[in-house]
């Protein structure tokens, strides 16, 4: 288990590696099926939800605008797409700790409405400007169907192992 206090040190090194490794796991994933579907992974998210239980929100915030300028060098070119979704979708889900209860099955449903929510709102900006023509035969079945999935098996099983490592029992029941 890492400390709370040291987690928020190490938060940004852990998100950049889990961009890197996003990126390669998509890569796998749509070399297996000769690239007929994509399927995105979106380990970065996932964790960028964990550590939003702990983590203060105006770092998390910082941390998710330089990630998503990271995500927009890497994977489109243009600076400005997903450095508006990252820190929307971190505001998001601080707005709603406070209203709604946490637990895992509300974490479930937060993933998939978060990643449907990605994908979503990137296709949309960048069709707006002109970076991309999809046409909805082929997002919703081939990418956005497959990237749910992979997705939700991603929560199923990493989901107790990152919140044991990431976050714990609260430091007073150590008794720290």
């Amino acid at each position: 288990m890492i400390r709370r206090t040291t987690l928020k040190y190490i938060t940004p090194g852990l998100l950049f590696l889990l961009f890197l490794l996003d990126a390669h796991v998509t890569r796998i994933i749509a070399s297996l099926t000769d690239n007929v579907y994509v399927a995105n992974a979106h380990l970065a998210l996932l964790v960028l939800m964990i550590i939003s239980r702990v983590v203060n929100e105006r770092f998390l915030l910082g941390t998710s605008l330089v990630l998503g300028i990271l995500y927009d060098l890497y994977y489109i070119g243009v600076i400005g797409i997903y450095a508006v979704i990252f820190p929307l979708l971190v505001m998001l889900l601080y707005f709603f700790k406070k209203t709604i209860q946490q637990n895992i099955l509300t974490l479930f449903f937060t993933v998939v409405i978060s990643v449907t929510l990605f994908e979503l709102i990137s296709l949309l900006l960048q069709s707006v400007f002109g970076l991309t023509g999809v046409s909805s035969d082929f997002f919703v079945p081939r990418y956005l169907g497959p990237t749910l999935l992979l997705n939700i098996l991603t929560f199923v099983i990493l989901i107790f192992p990152l919140e044991k490592v990431l976050i714990g029992p609260p430091e007073e029941e150590l008794g720290i």
